[in-house]
């Protein structure tokens, strides 16, 4: 993937442990990207004016089906902005963009990043959307972020995107595939047992197509599209 990548993840993970005294303590998800924020350098392999988090890459496919879903009379609402990589088409296919993130310096680095005139920054909680109100969304959507959680917590996230999306409204999530991706599984879990120790990238979790739709289906979502590449990214309607 990308040669620094995985270390320089598990580094700020070290850091996150050793920031609490805690036994029992959850892995502070702002404060390691607020972090890795603060610490990013543009690698060499990277064009002048990329974006925290341009190292990631593989957006190209995602991007087709937002803009084949996207209309410029519509506001949507992007879980897990970063910074900005996304956002920055985002804010071309719609009237407006609520790009909203967990961590502050993210947002502030995406707003530096994209200073467009329809676009707003918010601070999420890291469970909810409780900040945005019920049928308030033409359009929801989040690349590259959902494969850091596991299902117990896609499923409430899928919860609130349907309470915030209007009644017709478009949500647009990535994940990793269980069957398509089982290599990198298997490779991710072969590490773990080996060490003995959490993986140095923190968390990937991997979800199947079936999995997803009992989600949606639960929800009173519509299925409107599931693309298997890369990434597997489902388009639902509410």
């Amino acid at each position: 993937m990308f040669p620094n990548y995985f270390s320089t993840l598990g580094k700020y993970l070290r850091a996150v442990r050793q920031a609490s005294q805690d036994t029992n303590y959850a892995i502070n998800e702002e404060f390691f990207w607020d972090q890795y924020a603060r610490d990013w350098k543009k690698s060499e392999d990277l064009k002048d004016g990329q974006l925290v988090g341009s190292e990631w890459k593989y957006e190209e496919d995602f991007l087709r089906i937002l803009e084949k879903y996207a209309a410029p009379d519509k506001e949507a609402l992007e879980i897990g902005c970063g910074g900005g990589r996304i956002t920055v088409a985002g804010v071309r296919l719609f009237r407006h963009v609520y790009a909203a993130d967990l961590s502050e310096e993210m947002l502030r680095k995406a707003k530096q990043a994209v200073p467009a005139s329809g676009v707003s920054f918010h601070k999420l909680d890291g469970y909810t959307l409780k900040d945005f109100s019920d049928s308030s969304m033409d359009f929801v959507y989040s690349h590259d972020v959902f494969i850091q959680l596991s299902s117990l917590q896609v499923y409430p996230y899928f919860v609130e995107i349907q309470r915030v999306l209007k009644k017709g409204g478009v949500g647009l999530v990535s994940f990793y595939d269980f069957v398509e991706q089982f290599e990198m599984f298997k490779q991710t879990s072969l590490k773990f047992w080996t060490q003995r120790v959490p993986p140095v990238h923190r968390r990937l979790h991997f979800l199947t197509e079936e999995m997803l739709r009992a989600m949606l289906l639960e929800i009173g979502l519509q299925i409107l599209e599931v693309q298997k590449r890369r990434f597997l990214s489902l388009a639902f309607r509410k």
